[in-house]
């Protein structure tokens, strides 16, 4: 091993026994050509399907670790990975030695194609390594977010089947706590000094890397490259199935020429990304460690959020290109020691995983003020890899989501007749059909089939309209998920641990307005005969104790003598909505 390689290892063993707080939450110059304005010609609507105006991209048969290990051999002495609070750095070849090193390492340790590898990690240089390195052993990765409780982070892995999971060493207790519920986890691997009870991710760096298969037996359109978790249009959490084809084909579709401002790296030029959005999240991987990946990039990594290291972090690294979440957003217009000149390098700010106003959106560009900035608004699902839709260069279609990105077909589907595709400006459900839609749900075929048809159209679960142009805008959502912070929350999650509590007869959760977290929880409980004097704060409580932060009851619990159902016994959320929304006019 390099001395090199071993001195940012031991810096990266410093950072995973001091930073005692990573448990906390992580969020999860090429100037624009103003001339560009994809504008999808009549022909396009063909039967009120909106197709992409941004060309037809090419795709490949590789793998996502053959992208990876492609990147490093183009720009093998670019920095590729660089922490944000303590400098320890990694670069494309490094990280290809060590992708090598941990995949054969799990080899060794005997592990198998198709078992599932658990991550449980803030973003840290070394997420990549372990991402592709469990990849390039050929085990679907599943992705669990840090602020989990074990309990919650359990069920999931317990949901796949995991067999093997990695974590900080401050989370240390937590994961063999996860462990112990999880009796299918042969090992706990963890970036920190050995201990007992868990595999040392140095040690396994120290691996020759001669187990490692560059031409593993996967078939990129059926083996299963990542298992993130949604609930879909409804219900309780389901693990997606994304392909390796799914997730290389997100990333080229979004890269192709026109649409975005993203350049590859040259031998004088190269993206640099502050990665504070989770990579837990689909948005994490694939818009920004996928894309900065292939491109180049460098990706400096943030384990949570914290204001002064994030503004730190673009003091020092000078960003070409942002990528925030609409609370980010509100930071950024309201930040007092805001450094303008720590953002002369960007060419573009991208929003997702919830909607941005107009309005927010040019207090943010006036903000910054930067010469030629581009806004880019995307749209997608986890379902999706994640993106669907993604607005023009030039700030012109502010407020809109965009267009379809390339191979991708959208329509608008009628509520009420069903099956009937719905002409620009019309409400309706949004359908979405491209070759980024995922397998499926794992081992559940009924919610597959309940969200994806016979000709591959996917159910967004929101309704949308179209302008004239083709570019989308999302006014509602049909499905009852709750995002709080971009994140999701299922009510059925909710109320099921709500219905646990001895003193609650029923429940009913929605997601009501919040300024700063765009949604909070709210719950309608129905208490048991006897049991009148619980109080409010004793059911919160208790939920409370059981879930993360952005799970929790925030937005209060207000006792009913009923709760509003339909003669098939569902609860009739939108109601609740709907008399929320006209006592708090």
């Amino acid at each position: 091993m390099s001395l090199h390689l071993r001195s940012t290892l031991q810096r990266a063993l410093l950072l995973a026994n001091q930073t005692g707080t990573a448990q906390k939450a992580a969020l999860c110059n090429v100037p624009p050509s103003p001339k560009y304005k994809p504008m999808p010609d009549v022909s396009k609507f063909e039967n009120n399907i909106v197709t992409s105006p941004y060309g037809e991209c090419e795709f490949h048969d590789m793998t996502m670790v053959q992208k990876v290990f492609e990147s490093a051999s183009r720009w093998p002495n670019k920095i590729a990975m660089e922490c944000g609070i303590t400098g320890r750095k990694y670069t494309y070849e490094m990280m290809r030695q060590l992708i090598r090193r941990f995949g054969s390492a799990l080899t060794r340790m005997g592990y198998k194609k198709d078992e599932v590898f658990g991550i449980i990690s803030p973003n840290i240089p070394e997420f990549p390594i372990v991402l592709y390195g469990a990849s390039g052993a050929g085990m679907p990765v599943s992705l669990v977010n840090p602020t989990f409780t074990a309990e919650e982070m359990a069920r999931q892995l317990s949901a796949v089947g995991a067999t093997a999971l990695f974590g900080v060493a401050p989370m240390a207790e937590t994961l063999k706590q996860v462990a112990g519920l999880c009796p299918a986890i042969r090992h706990v691997i963890l970036l920190g000094p050995p201990q007992e009870g868990a595999v040392c991710f140095q040690q396994m760096a120290q691996d020759s890397g001669d187990l490692f298969n560059e031409t593993p037996d996967i078939n990129v359109k059926e083996d299963v490259f990542l298992l993130p978790h949604s609930s879909g249009t409804s219900g309780l959490p389901k693990s997606v199935m994304l392909t390796h084809f799914n997730m290389t084909s997100n990333v080229m579709q979004f890269l192709q020429p026109g649409g975005t401002n993203h350049q590859f790296a040259t031998t004088n030029y190269q993206d640099t990304y502050v990665c504070l959005l989770p990579f837990f999240h689909t948005y994490g991987i694939t818009i920004i460690l996928n894309t900065g990946i292939q491109t180049g990039a460098k990706l400096v990594t943030l384990p949570q959020f914290d204001v002064q290291s994030y503004f730190k972090a673009i003091d020092d690294h000078k960003p070409t290109a942002m990528h925030i979440v609409p609370p980010l957003a509100s930071l950024l217009i309201q930040y007092p020691g805001l450094k303008l000149e720590s953002f002369s390098r960007a060419h573009t700010v991208f929003c997702g995983a919830a909607p941005l106003s107009a309005q927010t959106t040019v207090e943010m560009l006036e903000r910054l003020n930067v010469p030629n900035l581009s806004f880019q608004e995307g749209y997608g699902l986890s379902e999706t890899s994640p993106g669907i839709m993604m607005s023009p260069l030039g700030n012109v279609k502010l407020g809109s989501c965009g267009s379809p990105i390339p191979w991708t077909r959208a329509k608008i589907v009628d509520l009420e007749i069903g099956d009937h595709a719905l002409g620009p400006y019309q409400r309706g459900e949004l359908y979405a059909a491209g070759p980024q839609v995922m397998k499926g749900y794992l081992n559940n075929p009924k919610a597959t089939e309940e969200m994806i048809d016979e000709e591959g159209w996917l159910r967004t679960g929101d309704v949308a309209y179209y302008d004239e142009g083709g570019n989308f805008y999302i006014v509602d959502r049909l499905k009852e998920l709750i995002k709080v912070k971009g994140f999701q929350v299922a009510p059925a999650e909710l109320e099921d641990i709500l219905a646990s509590h001895p003193a609650v007869a029923e429940a009913a959760v929605i997601g009501i307005p919040d300024e700063q977290a765009g949604e909070l929880p709210r719950a309608y409980v129905v208490k048991k005969p006897g049991m009148e004097s619980v109080s409010d704060v004793e059911i919160r409580a208790f939920v409370d104790s059981k879930v993360s932060s952005h799970k929790q009851i925030k937005g209060g619990i207000e006792f009913r003598s009923a709760i509003p159902k339909n003669n098939m016994g569902k609860i009739l959320r939108r109601i609740l909505r709907d008399q929320f929304a006209e006592k708090n006019k």
